[in-house]
């Protein structure tokens, strides 16, 4: 398998990937399968559009090639009927949105890089084709982003992470390989995992004399909404 190929499959698996959290998000919000397949179009190619709009890459991938398009409608599709024997979407959701932040945050990299965009915004672009697509998933279906979440885990921070350690050793090999893709998509995803175990969370804004919540009243406070 040619680099190039990689990279294509790579990019369809996280299309296919984001548009199951897509629609595994949608049980208990009355939403019909168009809504389903809606869901899952928006959070697949959400990031990657922003990406290229702001990069100014036209044609958009998935207008270019509809395999994009046609990926993310039959994965929601299959999401919609398999999620009802699924005893726990919300863990699916998060196991596979960790998934998809790696795959999309390296490849959104890796495609600013392609269109010549400096270092910093390279990084900047990855995190957004990360963390875009699940952002418009949550406002969607009234559900505080992942990323914005006053209890949340390590969410962008991960995607940041890898992003940087991409560039890292991409500024030294002077290439992409494989193995680089791989190793900086791992260290995403297992941040991410770590934190959802581990409860690893950055510092919190806090206003001297505001009384803030538990972490339990918030984790419970957040059971309750979903």
């Amino acid at each position: 398998m040619s680099y190039p190929e990689f990279i294509y499959i790579a990019d369809l698996l996280g299309v296919a990937v984001f548009a199951v959290t897509g629609a595994i998000a949608a049980p208990g919000k009355r939403i019909d399968i168009l809504g389903v397949i809606v869901l899952g179009i928006v959070t697949s190619l959400g990031g990657g559009t922003i990406r290229d709009i702001s990069l100014d890459l036209h044609p958009l991938v998935w207008v270019a090639d509809t395999t994009y398009l046609w990926v993310a409608v039959c994965s929601a599709v299959i999401a919609f009927f398999a999620s009802r024997r699924m005893p726990s979407p919300r863990r699916t959701l998060l196991f596979l949105d960790a998934l998809g932040l790696a795959l999309f945050s390296i490849l959104g990299l890796q495609k600013a890089l392609a269109a010549g965009a400096p270092a910093e915004v390279a990084v900047m672009m990855a995190v957004i084709t990360g963390v875009a697509g699940g952002m418009i998933r949550d406002l969607l279906t009234g559900q505080i982003p992942l990323v914005l979440q006053r209890n949340g885990e390590l969410y962008a921070t991960c995607a940041l992470m890898g992003a940087l350690a991409y560039i890292f050793v991409y500024g030294r090999l002077g290439e992409s390989s494989p193995w680089l893709d791989i190793s900086a998509m791992a260290i995403i995803f297992i941040s991410r995992m770590a934190s959802l175990v581990a409860g690893l969370q950055l510092p919190e804004f806090i206003v001297r004399g505001h009384q803030l919540e538990s972490p339990a009243e918030a984790r419970n406070l957040e059971k309750e909404e979903l």
